[in-house]
């Protein structure tokens, strides 16, 4: 039976156990690159809501497209 890599948020890919090569000290700086990814998201998501509406129109954006980026979870692209 062959198993398939389970595909996780920001496209990480997660291989079956006995496929898994990679050491702690990888893992650990994928999680912290995950982290910062996640973080840096919730920080342009704040900037964007503190926008006004003529930077909004410049960038072709409105209040509704705004509303909706800045309700999106931090783990959502």
């Amino acid at each position: 039976m062959s198993t398939l890599p389970i595909r996780c948020s920001d496209a990480t890919l997660v291989a079956p156990r006995s496929a898994r090569t990679a050491s702690w000290s990888e893992l650990a700086a994928q999680v912290v690159d995950l982290l910062l990814v996640w973080h840096e998201r919730v920080r342009q998501r704040r900037q964007l809501q503190g926008l006004n509406d003529h930077m909004l129109r410049d960038i072709g954006l409105g209040r509704a497209d705004v509303a909706a980026e800045s309700t999106k979870p931090f783990w959502r692209p």
